[in-house]
């Protein structure tokens, strides 16, 4: 697709006894194979066209030791900036009807970077008919932007809307949520105290029943602590008996009257 571009640029003239600058008006159209100009000067109103092919911009790349798609964007920027593009001059030679452009960097010698040949024509309007048209174009362009601007400053609007009604129902949604737990929080709590409470009442009677046990098995115990040492009284009064009975024996044999034989 062709790319169009309607541009000012400043005209370089070698005397100015005016304070109006001039200018060239120029619509440049850019092709696959060729760039189509068209330019009007401002100080003749004469107009002119030109074409330079892609070949020709080639060979001048090459010439220059440039690599061509930087020297091509070069040549871009040096026709469609506005007034200029800077460190280039432009010079209209009539003597042979071309546009030089001149490349001068600072503190160096301008070098002829491109020429255009032209050929004067009739017609003064085209560039203003393509530049009313590029004007209605851009402002019909737009007006679409600003269409879309609205719908979408609309559509932003909207959306901020539902963001912040989003934002506000989870608001109250996790306040409702936090208010269920709180709530399932202080029935567990009351289900435990109750089964706690339960419980203890369960366990109480249990805990009586065990002590009432460990009482009489205390009890028996006790009572048979009393009466065994009665019987080991008797027993040893018993056996103490036995042994002085055996001993008063002993000791009546022992000590029988002793004869003996041949006394007087």
């Amino acid at each position: 697709m062709a790319a169009i571009s309607i541009n000012k640029l400043l005209k370089t003239i070698d005397t100015c006894e005016s304070d109006v600058k001039p200018f060239f008006y120029v619509q440049t159209k850019w092709l696959d194979d060729q760039i189509m100009i068209k330019l009007q000067d401002s100080e003749t109103n004469n107009c002119y066209q030109g074409v330079v092919t892609i070949t020709t911009l080639k060979e001048t790349a090459a010439e220059f030791d440039i690599p061509y798609n930087i020297y091509y964007e070069e040549c871009r920027l040096a026709l469609t900036t506005y007034i200029g593009f800077p460190g280039y001059s432009y010079k209209l030679d009539d003597d042979d009807s071309s546009l030089k452009i001149w490349k001068a960097p600072a503190d160096s010698v301008p070098t002829l970077y491109l020429e255009i040949p032209l050929k004067k024509i009739r017609n003064h309007y085209d560039i203003l008919d393509a530049a009313i048209d590029e004007l209605q174009n851009t402002s019909k362009t737009l007006n679409d932007r600003v269409e879309k601007a609205h719908k979408f400053d609309q559509n932003s609007r909207e959306l901020l809307e539902d963001y912040r009604l989003c934002v506000e129902e989870k608001n109250q949604l996790e306040k409702r949520l936090l208010r269920k737990v709180a709530v399932l929080l202080n029935t567990k709590k009351q289900k435990i105290a109750e089964l706690e409470e339960r419980l203890n009442k369960y366990e109480a009677p249990n805990d009586s029943a065990d002590n009432d046990e460990e009482d009489e098995a205390a009890d028996m115990n006790d009572t048979d602590a009393i009466n065994r040492p009665k019987t080991s009284r008797k027993r040893a009064a018993v056996m103490t008996e036995s042994d002085t009975d055996t001993d008063d024996d002993a000791f009546e044999v022992n000590t029988q009257p002793l004869t003996i034989a041949g006394a007087t």
